[in-house]
C-alpha cells in the first residue's frame, strides 16, 4: 500500500489524490470496487487530517473521477472515452484503439420532417425528410454516451430498413459510397436531462459534454446541392478518460 511521504515537499492532499487516482485506475481496469473508502477510513489509513482528505476528494471530483452520493459515499465515476478534436474518428474505431469492446443499442430510429437548425445546417429544403437515429454507445458493456444522428433521406434511401447497431460511419461509407471526411464541432458543458441521466447511469448533478457536429464529405453527390451529410448530437460525461 502506498503511503504519504511526510518528508516530501509535495502537499499531503496532492499525494493522497495521486494514491486515489491509482485506486481508481485499478478499479476501471477490472477491479470490482465501485466506491472509495469513507473519509474516516482515509484519515485512519493515511494518517492525515480530515481537511487534507476533503481537499484531495474535492480535487478528484473536479477532475470528474469521482462523484458523491449523499448518505451513500463517494463513488468512482464510470470510465468514458476521450476523442481527439483535430481528427474525425468513428466512435467504434476509437474504442477499439483503446482496447475496449464497443457496443451499440438503438433506442429509436424514424423518418421525420426537417426543422431548423438542421435545415440550415445541412443546406437542405424545408420539405426534405430526415432520418433521426438515437443510439446508446457502450464500452465494455457500460454506457458511455448518447448520440443522435440526422441524415437527409434522399442521400441514404432505404436506410431505415437496416439494423444500425453497428458503426454508422462505416455502414454509410460501404452501403452508399459517402465518405465522412471532415466536420465542424461545437462543444459545451451542461447538466443532463432525466432521459440522458437514466441511460448514462449518472446522477442528474453530474455535468456532461454536449457536442453538435456537422459532417462533410469530400465527394459532391449529384442528388444533393452541398457536401453536408450529417447533423450529429453527442453526449458524454465530464471526467472522460
Amino acid at each position: 500500500m502506498e503511503t504519504i511521504n511526510k518528508q516530501s515537499h509535495t502537499p499531503y492532499y496532492a499525494q493522497l489524490a495521486d494514491i486515489l487516482r491509482g485506486i481508481i485506475r485499478d478499479s476501471l481496469s477490472g477491479d470490482e470496487t465501485e466506491f472509495l473508502p469513507s473519509e474516516n477510513e482515509l484519515v485512519s489509513t493515511y494518517q492525515v487530517s480530515r481537511a487534507t482528505v476533503r481537499r484531495a476528494l474535492s480535487l478528484l471530483e473536479r477532475e470528474g473521477l469521482i462523484h458523491k452520493v449523499k448518505g451513500k459515499g463517494t463513488y468512482i465515476s464510470k470510465h468514458r472515452a476521450r476523442y481527439p478534436l483535430t481528427k474525425l474518428v468513428a466512435t467504434s474505431q476509437d474504442m477499439r484503439r483503446r482496447g475496449w469492446k464497443p457496443g451499440i443499442q438503438v433506442l429509436s430510429f424514424e423518418e421525420i420532417d426537417t426543422h431548423s437548425p438542421i435545415t440550415e445546417s445541412l443546406g437542405i429544403d424545408s420539405d426534405d425528410r430526415l432520418y433521426e437515429l438515437c443510439r446508446l454507445r457502450l464500452g465494455n458493456n457500460q454506457p458511455v454516451g448518447l448520440q443522435w444522428a440526422y441524415l437527409p433521406v434522399k442521400i441514404c434511401p432505404g436506410l431505415i430498413e437496416y439494423d444500425l447497431a453497428t458503426s454508422l460511419t462505416r455502414f454509410i461509407e460501404e452501403r452508399f459510397g459517402i465518405i465522412f471526411w471532415s466536420a465542424h464541432e461545437f462543444l459545451r458543458a451542461r447538466l443532463p436531462t432525466n432521459f440522458e441521466a437514466e441511460h448514462l447511469q449518472i446522477p442528474l448533478t453530474t455535468p456532461v459534454i454536449y457536442m453538435e457536429r456537422i459532417t462533410y464529405t469530400y465527394r459532391v453527390i449529384k442528388i444533393i446541392r452541398s457536401t453536408c451529410i450529417e447533423y450529429f448530437n453527442d453526449l458524454y460525461g465530464i471526467g472522460i478518460t
